[in-house]
């Protein structure tokens, strides 16, 4: 662990901070022993190449209980001898001193470490991760926190607007396994990276795609899933993802619908980080200057239809739009809107509970 976040500590100090490079560190730990090596494999580390020779100098050749005795020839042959008694294979191999080369090389371009190894954990969940979904933040850990300490016992119905990778929706079938979860995206590379997650986590979510912002058959409520282009739908039961049939919505059958839509407007691009802004998918972060709250608004109209009396709905707000999203639902006649904010202080999530 020393050994690695010193390495980190030399080629990356000037992207990330100590801390940054602490965790950095930890977690490229733990994916090293679990096969960070063949997962990031893709042939752009050069054995032979200075870059390389020098990691690979760093780690053989610095004391300590983890390192192998290490002679510079085994570089260019791509072996390593064992220590001297040859009683145990060495922690550093020709395999993981060229994953870190590889893994240091692309943090030096910006790209995210979650996208990288391909998973993130959330809620204690790991989840695969792609460029096709933004990477799951602990703000959004909290909107599930929320959200699991307001939903009343029992078998109820949820839904998950923009699910991405799944984060929420899996989740919450995860902790409330009693329950039925619909989560929808319209992005189909999106729910394909959902349902996988939703397959190796062992729970139940009915996925389909869907453009929240088209138009349905019958508004606000869905009562022809077919008629309003909802498709696509699939169920992740278990260990065995199945495609079923386009769920069957009846108004005022949900109990609680929980979105954490695009709300980055077109001119916060500047202060975004580049990681972000060059990396993550676009299409998911941001709305036009001119309509803020477009998806907010549009979501709150639909589950007027969708929920019950007295049930919830749940944003992640911009941090700037809180208030506005607040007075919106009141005026859409929703009652006890509450604001909250996050660890850092920043309002970032709303609940509102249908009259």
């Amino acid at each position: 662990m020393q050994r690695l976040a010193r390495y980190l500590q030399r080629e990356l100090s000037e992207l990330y901070s100590p801390g940054e490079i602490v965790a950095l560190s930890r977690l490229l730990l733990h994916e090293l022993r679990d096969g960070l090596p063949t997962m990031v494999a893709t042939g752009k580390c050069n054995h032979l190449s200075a870059t390389y020779r020098r990691a690979a100098s760093f780690f053989m050749n610095e004391g300590g209980g983890d390192t192998p005795f290490f002679r510079p020839e085994s570089v260019a042959c791509e072996s390593f001898i064992m220590d001297d008694g040859g009683r145990d294979t060495p922690f550093w191999d020709v395999g993981k001193v060229a994953a870190v080369v590889e893994v240091v090389e692309r943090l030096k371009t910006g790209e995210p470490m979650q996208y990288i190894v391909g998973r993130t954990e959330f809620h204690g969940l790991m989840l695969k991760v792609t460029p096709d979904v933004l990477i799951p933040r602990p703000e959004t850990e909290e909107l599930v926190e929320w959200v699991l300490d307001e939903l009343p016992p029992g078998k109820l119905k949820l839904l998950d607007v923009g699910t991405g990778s799944g984060c929420i929706a899996i989740t919450l079938g995860k902790r409330r396994p009693e329950s039925e979860v619909y989560a929808c995206d319209v992005s189909e590379r999106a729910i394909a990276v959902a349902r996988r997650n939703a397959h190796e986590n062992g729970v139940n979510v009915h996925f389909f795609v869907q453009d929240i912002l088209t138009p349905l058959a019958v508004s606000p409520s869905i009562s022809n899933p077919v008629a309003s282009g909802i498709t696509g739908s699939t169920t992740c039961k278990g260990a065995s993802p199945a495609v079923g049939s386009t769920p069957a919505f009846e108004d005022g059958s949900f109990h609680a619908v929980i979105s954490n839509p695009p709300y980055v407007l077109e001119t916060e691009r500047e202060q975004m980080e580049a990681n972000v802004l060059h990396f993550e998918p676009s299409e998911a972060l941001f709305v036009p200057d001119s309509t803020p709250l477009l998806f907010y608004e549009r979501i709150a109209h639909l589950s007027l239809g969708l929920l019950g009396e007295g049930g919830l709905l749940f944003f992640e707000v911009n941090r700037n739009k809180g208030e506005e999203v607040r007075a919106m639902l009141y005026e859409r006649g929703y009652r006890d809107v509450e604001l909250r904010s996050d660890m850092a202080g920043n309002p970032r999530m709303v609940r509102a509970i249908k009259q």
